[in-house]
């Protein structure tokens, strides 16, 4: 794939100086929303009473002792969170009376011993076995993890927006900030090599452009040597293009639309702080690949706040409206950017941690007043093997199917090659789970013995007991998608082990007529029980021969030679949760022992 800077033969040489930098170089006027900055003063004035979160070294430890990781971050990230709210809170008020605690808070960051979290430890160079950073660095360098480079943002607007407070009570306070900008985030950036910036010849993740964009967020409003900016600069073209040189040419996320957010969407963010700090000269916005990574999040959306959700990402997401706006307006997308405009109307962003950037211009723009609810009904990613339709141009109504193939490898992948999901008028019919709550488990090598990464919990078949196998190999193959009906047909007998006895599984999935059709073509070496198997978030009920009553007033119909059963079974798992609110999911099971078969399964 296509190294746009490098191809562009774009390089450092137009970063301004910081007193000629200006942030949002193409807005007009820079001034809160009022509308959104009250929510945020409400929040803030809730922190003057709360008492300051500790990080005691046992917490830490909690990580290396059982895998936990949210005891921590839930303290670490309140920190971050109420800075930014105090510090907008008190930019926008300027009458003083949150400019204690948010010192507090912002001397609480700073007196943190390392920014990484515990689950990313190992990113720091000086890491040690014992599950603790490093107390004390000398001539030694940091490491930058997603969110030492959130924290350095998050810090780089706090110092952005109240340094003149800050001054007024102790000069020292933002020459300590400054000192630890430049220490745990520009020095390692532009001394270090590591893994996530792909400068290792290795594949990059999220992480890239992720981090990129904090980076460059604090450098362009705390850095006063030119060098030092243009150096910034000309590592993070590298790194971005390192970013697109594996990225898929149709701009699919094999991420899933929830890592999106700080995938594509962390590439927009360092194309526009680009923008700012060369004065509008690097400018790449009409790459048609830019366009197409961006378009990615429309053509996912099921509906409002409803995403296709494979891989590790939640059913419900969010995403900054204004951003999208902004990327529609900059690529040239009309779907962007009135789907920009619902997002901002249905979701919100405010301002995060993660990605504060953004989400201050989020806070300087209206909300739209109005929005055009209009999706594509035919959807085809012929790199990343997804399809999707829907039975209307009006999102909230009608049926919608996605159907993916690909391969068992992907990024923060799940076993579920073929996997099918359905929802009617925007809800949930046929589901995938999504990923539970983030362990040390979760990106170990026990990966896959955690119930919701396996294909048992897909909508695949089961063949003899086996399920599919994780890895590269093991993926579909001869991908065909009939642009007339919008359905697809692939097979997917590599998904399984080549010892499992499948000669042959063909999955064909196509919406017609306001019902989907899932027809499975499966020929075995021997008989061999065959478990299809649906998943849903509601109760289904057998309704009758060859008939389950499933949510949303759907019917499953299917092969009355099908044995069926309901299963209902204990979650166990606090971030699925919360992701469906309930503790019970219900597997639907439709068994049959043969050698061959085609089994077509309608659900209307």
């Amino acid at each position: 794939m296509p190294r746009l800077f490098k191809e562009r033969k774009i390089t450092a040489q137009n970063v301004l100086k910081l007193e000629d930098f200006r942030l949002c170089a193409d807005e007009k006027e820079i001034k809160f929303c009022p509308e959104k900055i009250d929510k945020i003063v409400k929040k803030a004035e809730s922190y003057l009473e709360y008492q300051l979160p500790v990080l005691p070294a046992t917490v830490y430890l909690e990580y290396k002792i059982n895998g936990n990781r949210s005891h921590y971050q839930d303290i670490y990230f309140k920190r971050r969170t109420m800075a930014l709210e105090l510090a907008v809170a008190e930019a926008y008020e300027n009458q003083g009376r949150f400019t204690g605690k948010l010192l507090d808070v912002v001397w609480a960051i700073m007196e943190e011993s390392t920014w990484i979290i515990p689950a990313h430890l190992s990113r720091n160079p000086t890491h040690s076995e014992w599950g603790l950073p490093p107390v004390f660095n000398e001539e030694r360098l940091h490491g930058i993890d997603l969110f030492s480079a959130s924290t350095a943002a998050s810090l780089t607007l706090v110092y952005m927006l109240c340094k003149d407070k800050f001054d007024a009570i102790a000069p020292l306070i933002n020459e300590k900030l400054l000192y630890m900008l430049k220490d745990r985030t520009t020095k390692p950036y532009l001394n270090c090599v590591f893994g996530w910036s792909g400068e290792r010849g290795n594949s990059v993740n999220n992480w890239c452009p992720w981090i990129t964009s904090n980076v460059l967020f604090t450098v362009a409003v705390t850095e006063p040597d030119l060098y030092t900016r243009k150096k910034v600069v000309e590592k993070a073209i590298s790194h971005l293009d390192n970013f697109t040189d594996g990225y898929m040419p149709d701009g699919g996320c094999d991420e899933g639309p929830g890592y999106w957010g700080a995938a594509g969407a962390s590439y927009f963010d360092s194309l526009e702080l680009l923008y700012d700090m060369t004065g509008g000269k690097i400018d790449i916005y009409d790459e048609p690949l830019v366009k197409a990574m961006m378009e990615y999040i429309v053509k996912f959306n099921i509906y409002e706040r409803r995403f296709i959700n494979f891989a590790d990402c939640s059913p419900v997401c969010h995403h900054d409206g204004i951003m999208l706006r902004r990327m529609g307006e900059k690529c040239g997308s009309e779907s962007l950017k009135s789907f920009g405009d619902k997002m901002a109307i249905v979701a919100d962003g405010g301002i995060s941690y993660g990605h504060c950037y953004r989400g201050y211009r989020n806070l300087i723009k209206e909300t739209p007043a109005e929005c055009t609810d209009y999706a594509e009904t035919k959807i085809w990613f012929p790199d990343l093997k997804v399809m999707a339709a829907r039975e209307s141009n009006n999102p909230g109504k009608g049926m919608f199917v996605a159907m993916k193939g690909g391969n068992n490898a992907e990024s923060h992948n799940h076993n579920d090659v073929g996997n099918v999901v359905v929802y009617y008028d925007g809800n949930p019919v046929f589901i995938d789970t999504g990923a539970g709550e983030y362990t040390k488990q979760t990106f170990s090598a026990d990966r896959y013995k955690l119930w919701f990464m396996q294909s048992a919990y897909h909508n695949v078949a089961d063949i003899g007991g086996v399920q599919e196998k994780n890895g590269k190999q093991f993926a579909s193959c001869d991908e065909v998608y009939d642009e007339q009906t919008g359905g697809v047909k692939m097979n997917i007998t590599n998904a399984f082990p080549s010892d499992s006895g499948i000669e042959s599984y063909i999955r064909e999935t196509v919406l017609t007529d306001g019902k989907v059709h899932i027809k499975d073509s499966i020929k075995l070496v021997e008989p061999k029980e065959v478990d299809f198997h649906f998943m849903c978030c509601e109760k289904p009920e057998i309704a009758g021969e060859g008939k389950i009553s499933l949510p949303m007033g759907r019917t499953l119909y299917f092969d009355a030679t099908l044995k069926p059963e309901i299963e209902e079974f204990e979650v166990g798992d606090i971030g699925i949760e919360k992701k469906w609110h309930r503790k019970e999911l219900y597997r639907i099971h439709l068994k049959g022992t043969f050698d061959s078969c085609e089994k077509e399964f309608t659900v209307e």
